[in-house]
């Protein structure tokens, strides 16, 4: 379970709370959507651009990034991760992602690897729209 309005992360295990982290989440016109989903895939390293994710391919525009992300765990085809964000200063304090959840690299290790595909993922008190723009 990850709550937008605690910043925290709860993952379960067989209903056991084996883990908890800090997260952030996407800021005002990215907002990270709120549902139910699924792990798609995981990666240890990927490159997230705005341009793939439907954002902006401006370099001048402030929403543009390139990024070499890690421990990126996919939650939609869209674009959807959890993953690390070692960049975001306020990870648990305020809102600064394109959508996506972001935890400190060692919590987003610590959950990569712990997740499986098909494992459920739900999001709460979010307020962003599933297939809406999503990215770092």
């Amino acid at each position: 379970m990850i709550d937008a309005a605690t910043h925290q992360m709860t993952v379960t295990d067989h209903g056991q709370t084996v883990m908890t982290f800090t997260a952030g989440f996407g800021k005002p016109g990215f907002r990270t959507p709120t549902g139910t989903f699924h792990v798609l895939g995981k990666d240890a390293v990927i490159t997230m651009t705005s341009c793939s994710a439907n954002i902006t391919c401006n370099p001048r525009n402030p929403n543009y990034y390139d990024l070499v992300v890690h421990w990126a765990v996919r939650l939609t085809g869209s674009g959807l991760f959890v993953h690390a964000a070692p960049w975001d200063p306020a990870i648990g304090r305020a809102d600064s992602s394109h959508g996506c959840i972001h935890l400190s690299t060692e919590d987003a290790h610590r959950f990569y690897d712990f997740s499986r595909v098909g494992d459920t993922v739900i999001v709460k008190n979010a307020g962003g729209l599933v297939g809406g723009p999503s990215g770092p």
